[in-house]
Protein backbone atom coordinates (compact mmCIF):
# COMPACT_ATOMS: atom_id res chain seq x y z
CA UNK A 1 0.00 0.00 0.00
CA UNK A 2 3.26 2.55 0.58
CA UNK A 3 3.89 2.12 -2.59
CA UNK A 4 0.67 3.51 -3.99
CA UNK A 5 0.41 6.50 -2.34
CA UNK A 6 2.47 8.66 -4.21
CA UNK A 7 0.58 7.70 -7.25
CA UNK A 8 -2.98 8.16 -5.17
CA UNK A 9 -1.45 11.80 -4.17
CA UNK A 10 -0.10 12.11 -8.30
CA UNK A 11 -3.99 11.36 -9.44
CA UNK A 12 -5.59 14.47 -7.03
CA UNK A 13 -3.15 16.87 -8.04
CA UNK A 14 -3.61 16.25 -11.65
CA UNK A 15 -7.33 15.85 -11.49
CA UNK A 16 -6.93 19.21 -9.77
CA UNK A 17 -5.14 20.83 -12.42
CA UNK A 18 -7.45 19.52 -14.85
CA UNK A 19 -10.24 21.22 -13.31
CA UNK A 20 -8.06 24.45 -13.00
CA UNK A 21 -7.11 23.96 -16.23
CA UNK A 22 -10.62 23.58 -17.17
CA UNK A 23 -12.09 26.34 -15.58
CA UNK A 24 -9.26 28.98 -15.89
CA UNK A 25 -8.29 28.98 -19.05
CA UNK A 26 -11.60 27.69 -21.02
CA UNK A 27 -10.55 30.58 -23.38
CA UNK A 28 -7.16 29.35 -24.19
CA UNK A 29 -7.03 26.48 -26.55
CA UNK A 30 -3.55 25.73 -25.87
CA UNK A 31 -4.00 25.28 -22.17
CA UNK A 32 -7.34 23.55 -22.22
CA UNK A 33 -6.80 21.80 -25.53
CA UNK A 34 -3.61 21.33 -24.99
CA UNK A 35 -1.59 20.96 -21.81
CA UNK A 36 -5.04 19.45 -20.59
CA UNK A 37 -4.86 16.54 -22.25
CA UNK A 38 -1.36 16.06 -21.62
CA UNK A 39 -2.08 15.91 -18.13
CA UNK A 40 -5.35 13.68 -18.43
CA UNK A 41 -2.86 11.43 -19.45
CA UNK A 42 -0.77 11.86 -16.84
CA UNK A 43 -3.89 11.36 -14.33
CA UNK A 44 -4.99 7.88 -15.89
CA UNK A 45 -1.61 6.67 -15.18
CA UNK A 46 -1.00 7.98 -11.99
CA UNK A 47 -5.35 6.64 -11.48
CA UNK A 48 -4.24 2.89 -12.64
CA UNK A 49 -1.42 2.96 -11.22
CA UNK A 50 -2.70 3.51 -7.61
CA UNK A 51 -4.60 -0.08 -7.92
CA UNK A 52 -2.60 -2.42 -9.32
CA UNK A 53 1.67 -2.77 -9.99
CA UNK A 54 2.65 -2.23 -13.25
CA UNK A 55 5.81 -1.21 -14.93
CA UNK A 56 6.05 2.26 -16.11
CA UNK A 57 6.34 1.69 -20.10
CA UNK A 58 3.99 -1.15 -20.67
CA UNK A 59 1.52 1.06 -18.48
CA UNK A 60 2.36 4.64 -20.41
CA UNK A 61 1.89 3.12 -23.91
CA UNK A 62 -1.35 1.70 -22.73
CA UNK A 63 -2.76 4.84 -21.61
CA UNK A 64 -1.45 6.52 -24.04
CA UNK A 65 -2.71 3.88 -26.95
CA UNK A 66 -5.66 4.28 -25.16
CA UNK A 67 -6.13 8.28 -25.28
CA UNK A 68 -5.54 7.67 -29.35
CA UNK A 69 -8.40 5.34 -29.72
CA UNK A 70 -10.91 7.87 -27.75
CA UNK A 71 -9.32 10.91 -30.39
CA UNK A 72 -10.23 8.68 -33.38
CA UNK A 73 -12.87 7.29 -32.08
CA UNK A 74 -13.97 11.28 -32.43
CA UNK A 75 -12.58 11.20 -35.80
CA UNK A 76 -15.16 8.83 -36.76
CA UNK A 77 -17.92 10.17 -34.77
CA UNK A 78 -18.57 7.51 -32.81
CA UNK A 79 -20.58 9.23 -30.06
CA UNK A 80 -23.73 10.55 -32.83
CA UNK A 81 -23.23 7.02 -34.72
CA UNK A 82 -23.87 5.38 -31.41
CA UNK A 83 -26.73 8.01 -31.29
CA UNK A 84 -25.40 9.32 -27.79
CA UNK A 85 -24.85 12.82 -28.65
CA UNK A 86 -27.60 13.84 -25.97
CA UNK A 87 -25.63 12.14 -23.28
CA UNK A 88 -22.91 14.57 -21.77
CA UNK A 89 -21.43 11.48 -19.96
CA UNK A 90 -20.59 10.45 -23.68
CA UNK A 91 -19.63 14.06 -24.44
CA UNK A 92 -16.92 14.38 -22.00
CA UNK A 93 -15.60 11.19 -22.15
CA UNK A 94 -15.35 10.87 -26.31
CA UNK A 95 -15.11 14.43 -26.81
CA UNK A 96 -16.72 16.10 -30.00
CA UNK A 97 -13.58 17.25 -32.52
CA UNK A 98 -11.15 15.29 -33.88
CA UNK A 99 -7.86 16.78 -33.41
CA UNK A 100 -3.98 15.43 -34.70
CA UNK A 101 -2.15 17.88 -32.02
CA UNK A 102 -4.19 15.67 -29.27
CA UNK A 103 -2.09 12.80 -30.21
CA UNK A 104 1.21 14.71 -29.82
CA UNK A 105 -0.58 15.91 -26.32
CA UNK A 106 -1.27 12.52 -25.27
CA UNK A 107 2.50 11.58 -26.48
CA UNK A 108 4.18 14.03 -24.69
CA UNK A 109 1.75 13.49 -21.07
CA UNK A 110 2.62 9.27 -21.87
CA UNK A 111 6.47 10.28 -21.81
CA UNK A 112 6.62 13.01 -18.98
CA UNK A 113 4.39 10.48 -16.39
CA UNK A 114 6.87 7.66 -17.88
CA UNK A 115 10.04 9.70 -16.61
CA UNK A 116 8.36 10.82 -13.90
CA UNK A 117 7.50 7.74 -12.48
CA UNK A 118 10.92 6.41 -13.50
CA UNK A 119 12.06 9.36 -11.43
CA UNK A 120 9.60 8.66 -8.20
CA UNK A 121 10.32 4.65 -8.32
CA UNK A 122 14.23 5.49 -8.02
CA UNK A 123 13.79 7.76 -5.15
CA UNK A 124 11.37 5.36 -3.55
CA UNK A 125 13.86 2.54 -3.68
CA UNK A 126 16.62 4.78 -2.41
CA UNK A 127 14.60 6.10 0.49
CA UNK A 128 13.40 2.58 1.53
CA UNK A 129 17.12 1.42 1.39
CA UNK A 130 17.96 3.58 4.07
Amino acid sequence: MKKRIPYIILSVIFIILCVIIVLVFAKNQFMRGFVGDAVIVMFLYSFVKSFIEIKPLPLSVGITIFAYLIEFSQYIKIVPLLGFQENLFTRIVFGSVFDPLDLLAYTLGGIAIYFLDIFLSSKLKSSLNH
